[in-house]
């Protein structure tokens, strides 16, 4: 039997490490649409997840399977019963961040007033204070087609149309919450994508460009680690989040006195996909509503802190550790025209010695320019090789000899103390960003999705909840569209 599971364990490790350089290959072929891509990712994904389940003998089905164990449910019920209060009021303020001003009404006014006023405060400061900051964030997500139309669409952008759209999400924002954010960016995008369809189904000569479909943003995108965001910051920060996410529902459904089964990971080929607490589901529809709504609230609530956490930790980190990390390099920054460097030093080059005299920075270049005089041939040993250039006089001071080159400084985390505090700031840029995602998405009233529970729980007209399900599948699928057009 050990020889069996070791001989399965083996198979697992080789079949990941195929399946990986597979997507690999798959993902970076720039001659296939970038659909396809994805999709032929998501199919080495689906079979190697069935195959490692089998092997495995894991519970699951269609490529997905449970890492389950009942390690930390211990940890859990101790949490649960000494900061009950605080998971409790926590679950209320995440809620009241997800559907702002309508929270009051949804939850049919058996709210904390306090913990609702706080809020709509909580509300309000991200939006203005924390949410723009999520632009340093993005640099980490690496999808040149996403950040290509952002680009365009910025360049070409109405500024009196931005700032009503600017106005009009914030106002949304503050009524109906995150939710009603990422419904109205859904909405508004799916608008855009079909009206840009329609203009190129129906004038065939503008194409995919003058049509405006390959300008359009995909309201959805893969965020796979080693891809479209660093392997391993990204690991950690997925980590992070879904341990977060799910833990505090587990802590909320241990406080309402709900059993535990299991703590674990969902996995979807070999990339953990999700998290799960498995609580006696009887035992959940037995409880009244609002414990139920907290339950199923306490993840996105915890993701919301958990972004507000490593906001501060990344502005603590740009202010007062990044500055200190650098180091500065001399380089060429550029030449003038009609001079001996032009055509032959290029920007970017970084100088290190200057006619034998090593340069650390502008002064000891200032000290070794000084001494060059006309028609003195010059040795400048760069990054890209060594270049010898006959000076001539400096219109200035005929004295001096200058080979019309400008030079200023690069700032470089080269140091393993500086490599070490980018690691950080990306993680902690990472986890901001998406727990953020996370949040905001979970929200939306999809099956599968805690927003779909809440929102069941708590109106009463089931049909009304089915068909903005099925509206809000058929956004997202719309969303989709433009990675039609790109390669």
């Amino acid at each position: 039997m050990k020889m069996e599971n070791l001989l399965a364990k083996i198979s697992v490790a080789a079949l990941i490490i195929i399946s990986i350089l597979l997507i690999y290959c798959l993902y970076f072929a720039s001659s296939i649409n970038v659909l396809i891509r994805a999709a032929s990712a998501i199919i080495v994904l689906l079979v190697s997840g069935i195959i490692i389940a089998k092997l495995m003998d894991l519970k699951g089905g269609y490529g997905f399977y449970m890492l389950g164990s009942k390690a930390g449910l211990s940890t859990i019920s101790s949490i649960s019963k000494k900061y009950r209060v605080f998971w409790d009021l926590m679950a209320v303020w995440g809620l009241t961040l997800g559907f702002g001003i309508l929270t009051y009404p949804l939850l049919k006014g058996k709210i904390d007033k306090r913990v609702y006023a706080f809020g709509i405060l909580s509300l309000i400061v991200i939006i203005f204070f924390v949410l723009p900051y999520l632009a340093n964030a993005f640099q980490f997500i690496n999808i040149p087609q996403i950040q290509n139309a952002i680009s365009a669409r910025q360049a070409s952008g109405n500024t009196l149309e931005t700032s009503i759209m600017s106005y009009a999400t914030t106002g949304i924002t503050i009524f109906s919450g995150f939710t009603g954010t990422i419904v109205f960016s859904l909405f508004t995008n799916t608008e855009s994508i079909l009206y840009s369809i329609v203009r190129y189904i129906t004038m065939p000569s503008l194409g995919a460009v003058g049509s405006g479909i390959s300008s359009q943003i995909p309201g959805v995108a893969p965020v796979i680690p080693g891809i479209d965001i660093p392997l391993f910051a990204g690991i950690i920060s997925l980590i992070i989040l879904l341990i977060i996410h799910e833990f505090s529902h587990g802590i909320l459904a241990k406080a309402a006195k709900v059993k535990l089964k299991s703590i674990g990971l969902l996995v979807f080929g070999f990339i953990p996909v999700g998290g799960y607490v498995e609580p006696d589901e009887k035992m959940v529809e037995k409880l009244d509503s609002i414990k139920q709504t907290k339950i199923f609230s306490a993840g996105i609530a915890a993701n919301f802190i958990a972004m507000l956490v490593f906001f501060a930790l990344m502005v603590l980190l740009l202010a007062f550790v990044i500055p200190n990390a650098y180091q500065y390099k001399v380089v060429v920054t550029g030449t003038v025209s009609g001079y001996p460097a032009n055509g032959i030093l290029e920007s970017g080059m970084q100088v290190l010695k200057w006619n034998n005299s090593t340069i650390s920075n502008i002064s000891d270049l200032d000290a070794a320019g000084a001494k060059d005089r006309p028609n003195q041939t010059i040795g400048i040993l760069t990054d890209k090789g060594l270049y010898k250039i006959k000076a001539v006089a400096d219109p200035t001071n005929s004295s001096r000899g200058v080979i019309g080159v400008s030079l200023g400084y690069l700032p470089i985390l080269n140091t393993p103390y500086g490599k070490l505090v980018y690691f950080l700031y990306t993680v902690f840029g990472l986890s901001m960003l998406l727990n953020f995602l996370v949040a905001v998405v979970n929200l939306l009233p999809i099956p599968g999705f805690d927003g779909w529970r809440i929102y069941r729980t708590n109106i009463k007209n089931q049909k009304f909840v089915n068909f903005l399900g099925a509206l809000i599948i058929i956004f997202l699928i719309l969303n989709v569209l433009p990675w039609l057009f790109y390669l």
